[in-house]
């Protein structure tokens, strides 16, 4: 149970929780490539893919600081689709299939965010709000495009702190750094091994968001499926 009483700020992951409807983001990109290109990926056949690339933008410092949602998502592509086996490319149409993909990701993740924006409007009248977020060391430039900087008093990004979550380290700089306790600070973020676990370690409350198709629940964890049940909560 969430013990609003006690709560003073409400601290948001970025990535799977204000930009998609709480679905990880290796998910996202099977769904939309497979959509968009007919790829036949699979969580088996794309996840190391995914992985490697996520590994090599944070080893390569590929993306840097003045990168937008667009140019981020156009690395990214760029580097799965090296990794994929397609026939009949060329340098020509492999860079309009990657202009296309980083289209449409940048697309989608700003749908979610235009949704987000009304809950954080709404909640920043009772609450401080503050971001967390493993991200690349563009997220101050990202939030600012999409417009919703202006909620948050403080945006901890991971690159810039080189602490990477699971690291409770990064949420209690955060948290530290905005001049709270845990125990005033509620966390609503996807992932289990990422945002809730840190939080619950650090003695924050914390609510999860999970797809609304998930079946599997944990009865001990608040959950939701959609932001808009924040308003009902908090």
């Amino acid at each position: 149970m969430i013990d609003k009483q006690k709560i003073k700020a409400v601290a948001f992951d970025f990535g799977g929780t204000l930009d998609s409807p709480f679905l990880h983001w290796m998910d996202i990109y099977i769904k939309l490539y497979n959509e968009e290109f007919d790829l036949g990926l699979t969580k088996e056949n794309f996840r190391e893919i995914y992985v490697q690339t996520e590994r090599m933008i944070d080893n390569e410092k590929m993306i840097e600081p003045n990168f937008s949602l667009f140019d981020t998502q156009y690395c990214k592509a760029s580097c799965h689709f090296k990794g994929f086996a397609m026939n009949g490319l060329t340098e020509d149409n492999t860079k309009e299939l990657i202009n296309r993909a980083a289209t449409i990701i940048t697309t989608y993740s700003t749908s979610y965010v235009r949704e987000a924006d009304i809950i954080l409007n709404n909640l920043r009248a009772k609450y401080q709000l503050f971001l967390v977020s493993n991200y690349y060391g563009n997220l101050k430039k990202v939030i600012s495009d999409l417009g919703i900087d202006n909620y948050f008093i403080s945006l901890t990004d991971s690159t810039v702190e080189n602490i990477r979550k699971p690291n409770p380290e990064l949420w209690k700089l955060a948290i530290e750094r905005c001049g709270y306790m845990p125990e005033e600070v509620l966390i609503v973020g996807d992932s289990m091994k990422n945002d809730i676990l840190p939080g619950l370690e650090l003695g924050c409350q914390v609510i999860q968001g999970v797809p609304a198709l998930q079946t599997s629940y944990d009865k001990t964890i608040t959950q939701i499926t959609s932001l808009k049940e924040l308003i009902t909560l908090l």
